[in-house]
């Protein structure tokens, strides 16, 4: 992978700057959400004390309720439920226990009298019959204000219009109404007009056997009387004192009816709906999937709505819930608080509140921190692109240099010139402009090499040609002798050529498999230079220890002496007839620190950081010794064993090499 690809990838990293943006801004908006919606708890849980305080004798008594729609047009009694479709919404429905029986009712209240409707679901209807007994039914039982219950029987001969009495004081209550068969069952729709109007039910619809002579074969109907509830005055106006401004609120019981509701928003906010908010589908689907989650679906609640449903409806402890509107933009908060008088649960207050302004603003932030952190994604990723780009390029042209330096062959066609930028790539083009410039000191070293090996083999095969031909005429023995002797010498320097060639691999191999011991630097140097003047009588050697006692080292005494065998070696090949070559040792902080002096020519300029590489030479010695540039290589692969440093640098009188290399404790 290319560093502008790699350099692209890690931009992507960036991607967490508007992540972690955004977990900002849900965090916020969720500290807004909960201080708005712990203000509406607040009031609606503030009204639940005031109207249980001020209306708890207005509530029904808590059990099965019966709810009777108000009505501005008192519906047409003609067996039909087409003028009921705006109450069918909220009927209440009862199965028999085989689910055979399906009974559906409604009731609507006018100042004409008490409306009801039931619309029966059943596979068989059978009329009654004066012979055979009754047949299906309706029972109705009723009470009033002072608990007097009454009952009506309803069973028609015939479909049509039906007209009877209860069998109360003055035959109350009155009933009329009209039965209409369907095609799955039939209709009854009822008017109790007398101006005495019950305050409780119970009916029974029951489906008679055909064969049964009038028994009875399943009933659909409440289990026990109950409440008739409605709208209350008294409750809407408590409502309306206690509702905060720009909200809605509602009084239920348990099962949802709604006894009162109250619409404290501007006039020019309300509308038919829900809510007449001025949010968008966008803003509405950004909220729910950026911030928010997927809302649920609330009911479309209005202020004449006779039923509240949701899960806030029959609760026992304060609820929160924000929802969307079927059918529209926007969001909603809803809250309900239970209304209890001495831990007895009347009802809930439900109140709701348009959200939409938080969700303009939710989004608007959102969406402009969501650019902003985008945008700056990008402008770094197009700096960084852009950086990427200039790295490879600097790259791609120190390749195409160094390759084109190269030629196929391996040969140095040119050198680079070292780069001044002081970054890694510098660096590199700085060490690669090094190499190439080492490179070439080797291959000029290699091709110099043969001329060097003839130079230096051609005495000695030369003094063996001659001194075979010479025996092969000679027959003097002082003659035989002396050519043998040097046909002995030029095979002797023959050999020393050969070793000094393949010295080198086998001293790295030595290095390679030597442990590393312990051991005193200042006797090895003393029975060194004690060798030395034995070895060398026409050369002064001295010693110098600046400091008594053990100087140890970590290493190999015997690849030590090996290292002072080239140095020596070296000294002695360039130094004059009785001059003096010097040791000394000397301590400097934690390292020690070993110079080898020797009088005679200085190094020429510039071979002061390739004199101890492999293969170079550049100086001519003056005695018959074998200088291939291999001996001071390999004193440098020493002192690299032994962890120390290597270099030669001039003195006024001759040469001096230093070792440094660290000193351990005893």
């Amino acid at each position: 992978m290319r560093l502008r690809s790699q350099l692209l990838l890690i931009s992507l990293v960036l991607l967490v700057l508007p992540v972690a943006a955004w977990q900002f801004a849900r965090q916020v908006e969720q500290t807004l959400r909960d201080g708005h919606a712990r203000g509406l708890l607040d009031s609606a849980r503030a009204a639940a004390q005031v109207i249980a305080s001020e209306t708890a004798d207005a509530w029904p008594a808590p059990g099965e309720v019966l709810y009777v729609h108000a009505a501005t047009r008192p519906p047409y009694l003609d067996g039909y439920a087409d003028d009921w479709s705006r109450w069918l919404v909220d009927e209440q429905r009862f199965t028999s226990a085989d689910d055979l029986l399906e009974v559906s009712f409604s009731a609507v209240a006018h100042n004409e009298g008490l409306y009801l409707l039931f619309q029966v679901s059943n596979r068989d209807q059978l009329y009654s019959d004066p012979l055979r007994g009754l047949g299906d039914h309706l029972e109705l039982e009723l009470a009033d204000s002072s608990g007097r219950a009454t009952m009506v029987r309803i069973a028609p001969l015939a479909p049509g219009w039906i007209e009877t009495r209860g069998d109360g004081p003055g035959g109350w209550p009155r009933v009329q109404g009209y039965w209409q068969p369907r095609g799955d069952g039939w209709t009854l729709e009822l008017q109790l007009p007398d101006q005495r109007r019950p305050n409780a039910l119970r009916f029974q619809v029951n489906d008679s056997d055909r064969n049964g002579h009038g028994l009875i074969a399943r009933s659909a109907g409440p289990k026990a009387r109950a409440e008739l509830v409605h709208r209350l005055t008294e409750l809407d106006q408590a409502l309306h004192r206690v509702t905060p401004a720009d909200a809605r609120a509602w009084l239920s019981l348990d099962q949802g009816w709604v006894l009162a509701a109250a619409d404290r928003r501007l006039a020019e906010a309300a509308g038919p709906g829900e809510e007449n908010g001025s949010a968008s589908w966008l803003s509405t689907l950004a909220f729910e999937a950026l911030l928010s989650g997927r809302l649920a679906i609330g009911q479309q609640r209005r202020p004449d709505t006779a039923r509240l449903v949701g899960p806030d409806i029959g609760t026992s402890e304060p609820t929160v819930q924000w929802h969307t509107r079927p059918g529209d933009p926007g969001i909603a908060l809803s809250v309900s608080a239970p209304v209890s008088v001495h831990d007895r649960r009347l009802g809930h207050v439900v109140m709701s509140r348009s959200a939409d302004d938080l969700l303009e603003e939710s989004t608007r932030a959102a969406t402009r921190l969501l650019l902003s952190s985008l945008l700056v994604m990008a402008l770094i990723a197009a700096v960084l692109l852009g950086f990427a780009t200039l790295l490879s390029e600097r790259i791609r042209r120190l390749s195409d240099s160094a390759e084109n330096a190269v030629g196929p062959d391996g040969r140095v066609l040119g050198l680079l010139s070292p780069p001044r930028a002081g970054d890694e790539i510098g660096d590199l083009g700085r060490s690669v402009a090094g190499l190439l410039q080492r490179l070439n000191e080797h291959q000029s070293y290699l091709r110099t090499l043969a001329d060097k090996l003839a130079h230096e083999l051609r005495t000695p095969l030369a003094m063996i040609r001659s001194s075979l031909d010479n025996l092969e005429h000679s027959r003097d023995p002082e003659d035989i002798a002396r050519y043998c002797r040097r046909a002995n010498e030029g095979s002797a320097r023959l050999n020393r050529i050969f070793q000094a060639m393949s010295q080198a691999a086998r001293i790295e191999d030595s290095i390679r498999g030597e442990p590393a011991r312990p051991f005193d630097l200042s006797p090895l140097l003393k029975n060194y230079v004690a060798a030395c003047r034995n070895t060398y009588p026409n050369r002064r050697f001295e010693l110098e220890l600046a400091a008594d006692g053990p100087q140890i080292i970590n290493g190999s005494a015997d690849l030590f002496a090996q290292l002072l065998d080239k140095l020596v070696d070296n000294a002695v090949d360039f130094s004059p007839d009785n001059g003096r070559i010097k040791l000394k040792l000397k301590r400097h902080s934690e390292q020690l620190i070993l110079q080898l002096e020797n009088q005679g020519p200085p190094l020429p300029d510039g071979v002061g950081k390739t004199l101890f590489d492999s293969m170079v030479s550049r100086r001519k010695a003056r005695t018959d010794n074998v200088h291939l540039g291999l001996g001071l290589y390999i004193a440098r692969l020493i002192t690299d064993y032994h962890g120390g440093t290597i270099r030669a640098f001039n003195l006024k009188d001759g040469v001096c090499v230093e070792i440094a290399v660290a000193r351990r404790d005893h």
